[in-house]
């Protein structure tokens, strides 16, 4: 579902996410890849590589008690993104 939510426009969440590849850190430029491996967009990360591990696959309310500390809900925010 996460595909078809950046077609339509939207952010990418945590809940979206199955796999974090590579280290960054917050405000790197990141691929995002489907289920293929199929580079669909890239974009600028909210978060570290190490944060979006700990959070991938849970809903957006949910990031706090993982991380300890309140912060975006977005992993790219839409507007930081380009699909390719």
């Amino acid at each position: 579902g996460a595909l078809q939510a950046l077609k339509n426009g939207k952010s990418l969440l945590a809940a979206g996410i199955k796999k974090v590849s590579g280290n960054f850190i917050k405000g790197d430029h990141i691929r995002i890849l489907d289920k293929n491996l199929k580079e669909f967009a890239r974009g600028l990360s909210s978060f570290t590589s190490d944060e979006i591990s700990k959070i991938k696959g849970h809903h957006s309310n949910k990031i706090s008690n993982f991380l300890g500390y309140i912060c975006k809900s977005e992993v790219i925010h839409k507007d930081d993104m380009v699909r390719v």
